[in-house]
C-alpha cells in the first residue's frame, strides 16, 4: 500500500460537492445572432485541449452559439479539485482523476479524450535499458521516480509487476513532478522513471534514454475523458452536446489536414509553456490518438454482452483504484459514463453536419 500514498492524497484534494443529473433537451447549432452562450472549459497542457485550441483559432464555438473560457490546470488534482468548487463546466482528464470526481461528486464522462496506452512509459538511462531488459532482477532495490496522482503511476505498477516479475517490496515509488523527474534523471540522480510524453522526448534528446515498458505493451486501457459537472449538464444538456460536437469536429479536421494539425500542436503546447523539438510532433498525435463521432458512438454503445467497450475500460480502472485503496466500489458506470450527448449529436442533422465540415 505504500507506493499509493499519492492517488490517496488526490482524492483527499477533490473537495466540494456537485449535484443533480443530466436533463433532456435537443442539442441543434445555434441560429445566428443568438447571444453567445459563455461555458467554462478546465484544461490541462496535453495533447488532448489541441481540439478547442483549434476550434478557438478557426471561431467555430460561435458557429454553435458558444463562448469558451478556458481555464489551464496543471494536473487532474488540480482541476478535479477546482471544478468541485465550480469553476468550470466541462473539461478533460485522465483516467483515475475522473473516475475520482465520479466516486465523489458524480462527474460525467461524456466522451473520450484520446488513447494514452502508448505514451505512459517506464523508460531508462540508455547504459541500463538493456541491462534491465536482459535481467529484470536488476529492478531489485531501485528508487523510481514518478508523479502520484497520476495514470503514469498506474502504468508504472503494472510494467514493474506484469512485464518485469518485481513485487511491491522489490522497490520504492519517489513523488516527483514531471519537470524534477526529468532534472533528476538527466543529473544522474536515478537511471530508472516514469515518465510520459512530453517528457519521453526530452528525455531522449538530452541524455539518449530508452523506454523499455509502456501501458500499450500491457494493452492497459489508458485514456483520458471528456466529462461535465452533474449540475451543468441537468441545467444545460444542449450545451453540453455542442461542446462536444466542437471537440469531434475538430478530431475529423485533423485527420483531414494533418500536417496543418502538427502546426497547430505545436502552437498550443508553445501556448501552456511545453516545448519539444518539432520531429516528434507526429509522434505525439499518432500515440495518442483521438476518436471521432462514429468511434466514439461505437464505444459508448452496448454489445452483445449488454454492456459498452469503454465501460470494460471504466471497470479496469476502477478495479485497481479499489484494489489500492482510493474508492472503496467502482463508481456505476450507469449514471456515471453516458452517450447521451453523442446521440443528441447523431439525431440532430445540423449539429452532425457541422461536426462533419472539415473544409476549414
Amino acid at each position: 500500500m505504500k507506493h499509493y500514498k499519492g492517488l490517496k492524497a488526490l482524492a483527499a484534494l477533490v473537495i466540494g460537492c456537485w449535484l443533480g443529473g443530466p436533463g433532456q433537451a435537443a442539442a441543434q447549432a445555434a441560429p445566428a445572432g443568438d447571444e453567445l452562450f459563455t461555458i467554462r472549459i478546465g484544461q490541462q497542457p496535453q495533447r488532448w485541449a489541441l481540439e478547442w485550441y483549434i476550434a478557438s483559432e478557426k471561431g467555430w464555438w460561435k458557429e454553435v452559439g458558444l463562448k469558451p473560457e478556458i481555464s489551464t490546470f496543471a494536473s487532474g488534482a488540480v482541476e478535479i479539485a477546482a471544478g468541485a468548487s465550480g469553476s468550470w463546466d466541462v473539461g478533460g482528464a485522465g483516467n483515475i482523476p475522473s473516475l475520482l470526481g465520479a466516486s465523489k461528486y458524480g462527474l460525467q464522462t461524456i466522451g473520450i479524450a484520446d488513447g494514452e496506452a502508448a505514451i505512459i512509459t517506464l523508460m531508462a538511462t540508455k547504459d541500463r535499458a538493456d541491462d534491465y531488459l536482459k535481467n529484470p532482477a536488476l529492478l531489485k532495490g531501485k528508487t523510481i521516480p514518478v508523479t502520484s496522482n497520476s495514470t503514469g503511476q498506474w502504468g508504472a505498477t503494472e510494467c514493474l509487476s506484469k512485464k518485469f516479475g518485481l513485487k511491491p517490496d522489490d522497490y520504492r515509488f519517489v513523488n516527483l513532478s514531471p519537470p524534477d523527474i526529468n532534472a533528476a534523471v538527466m543529473s544522474g540522480k536515478y537511471d530508472i522513471s516514469s515518465v510520459w510524453a512530453p517528457n519521453t522526448y526530452i528525455l531522449e534528446e538530452a541524455i539518449g534514454a530508452k523506454v523499455i515498458c509502456t501501458g500499450a505493451e500491457l494493452k492497459m486501457p489508458i485514456h483520458s475523458y471528456l466529462f461535465t459537472t452533474p449540475d451543468f449538464a441537468k441545467k444545460h444538456p444542449d450545451k453540453v452536446a455542442r461542446f462536444l460536437a466542437v471537440y469531434l469536429r475538430a478530431v475529423a479536421w485533423q485527420r483531414a489536414h494533418p500536417e496543418e494539425a502538427q502546426a497547430y500542436l505545436k502552437a498550443f503546447f508553445g501556448s501552456v509553456g511545453v516545448k519539444f523539438p518539432d520531429k516528434y510532433l507526429a509522434q505525439e498525435l499518432r500515440d495518442r490518438p483521438a476518436f471521432d463521432l462514429a468511434e466514439q458512438t461505437k464505444l459508448f454503445a452496448p454489445g452483445p454482452g449488454g454492456s459498452s467497450e469503454i465501460v470494460g475500460w471504466w471497470n479496469s480502472v476502477g478495479e485497481f483504484m479499489v484494489s489500492v485503496g482510493v474508492v472503496k466500489k467502482i463508481p456505476d458506470p450507469k449514471t456515471m459514463v453516458t452517450g447521451k450527448y453523442l446521440q443528441m449529436i447523431q439525431d440532430d442533422p445540423k449539429l452532425r453536419a457541422f461536426v462533419a465540415d472539415v473544409a476549414r
